[in-house]
């Protein structure tokens, strides 16, 4: 049994947390059967079928008023699914509520709960880390090493395990683009943590060296009209394209068309939005974050990420796709841990 603040609304629905649906596909795959119960989304009661998989929501909206109701309905939905279905394991997906009610389930049916922490959640911010015990950390999963550094700093405490998300191969272009129109790319949600600021800086001080470049930001986000002010005031309102939010197969589409993906955010635990980028032919930039160290050329300052991001513009284009984190690598690992779990 699967527990998640949200998941997606139908099979077309790509953009709810790709890598989590990449998981679940991966899981069938490997013979699992799983049964998802998402807290907030979709927004709809009635239950649904995806890809063989059943999904009830308790369609909290993501509002903190219906929260009580929320968390009693995804109780009395996975526990309806335990009597009927007999789950082996339960997991659970960011440190928050959806931990709070697996370890409440575990504890009632004595099944194993195991925990991944998924973004945010390892931050001090997260009130939910008080509440953790050394108890629980042998079913706890981190997302890489800079995100398990993290989560120490924070608690005291280690995650147990590391498995990090991958793309899915099946998803790898046969050949690589040759016309690569756009410069620098960009690509996430538009808030505080992803520091959009820094890569306007970027693509402006870039563009004293290369003026003819074109940048394009793909992303949806409390930030828009912001950042549109600065692009504008910045003297970037013709460099700078921005796309709102596309459907995660145009978004792929975009990757193949870039020749750079830079990616400045403050804080991530993985990073998804590297793997899918080299996969698609991009070479990386990013601040040090997530698999940024392991994957990308990085840097902390706007001067030295637009050096390197002018050099990666400059370069030939790659012929070959990048592909150190796959999904059939994280679902070994986690078939390998919940078998070793459940055979105890």
């Amino acid at each position: 049994m699967l527990l998640t603040p949200g998941f997606a609304a139908s099979e077309q629905d790509y953009n709810c947390i790709p890598p989590l649906q990449l998981y679940v596909r991966a899981m069938q795959k490997r013979g699992f059967e799983i049964q998802i119960v998402s807290f907030e989304y979709p927004f709809r009661d009635e239950p649904q079928d995806w890809f063989g998989a059943p999904v009830v929501s308790a369609n909290g909206q993501n509002r903190r008023w219906l929260r009580w109701r929320t968390w009693s309905r995804v109780f009395r939905y996975a526990g309806q699914m335990i009597r009927t279905q007999k789950p082996d394991l339960i997991h659970s997906f960011w440190l928050g509520p959806a931990w709070v009610i697996g370890d409440r389930l575990a504890r009632k049916w004595n099944i194993p709960h195991w925990t991944t922490l998924m973004g945010q959640d390892a931050r001090s911010s997260n009130r939910y880390l008080r509440r953790l015990r050394p108890g629980h950390t042998p079913r706890l999963i981190a997302l890489s090493p800079f995100h398990a550094e993290v989560f120490q700093k924070n608690t005291g405490l280690t995650a147990a395990h590391l498995i990090p998300w991958g793309v899915d191969a099946d998803e790898t272009p046969r050949t690589q683009s040759r016309e690569r129109p756009i410069d620098i790319l960009g690509v996430g949600s538009l808030i505080p943590v992803k520091n959009w600021e820094k890569w306007l800086q970027c693509v402006a001080i870039v563009r004293k060296s290369e003026p003819a470049i074109r940048a394009e930001l793909i992303g949806e986000g409390p930030l828009l009209q912001h950042l549109k002010k600065k692009a504008h005031e910045w003297g970037l309102a013709d460099t700078v394209r921005f796309t709102g939010s596309l459907p995660r197969p145009e978004v792929m589409t975009r990757m193949c068309m870039a020749k750079v993906l830079l990616h400045t955010s403050d804080y991530e635990s993985f990073g998804f939005i590297l793997p899918e980028a080299a996969m698609n032919g991009c070479r990386l930039v990013s601040t040090p974050v997530g698999i940024g160290p392991e994957m990308a050329e990085c840097a902390d300052k706007p001067e030295q990420l637009a050096a390197l991001a002018l050099n990666a513009i400059r370069q030939p284009f790659l012929q070959e796709a990048n592909l150190p984190f796959t999904i059939e690598k994280a679902a070994d690992d986690y078939q390998r841990l919940f078998l070793e779990d459940v055979s105890i």
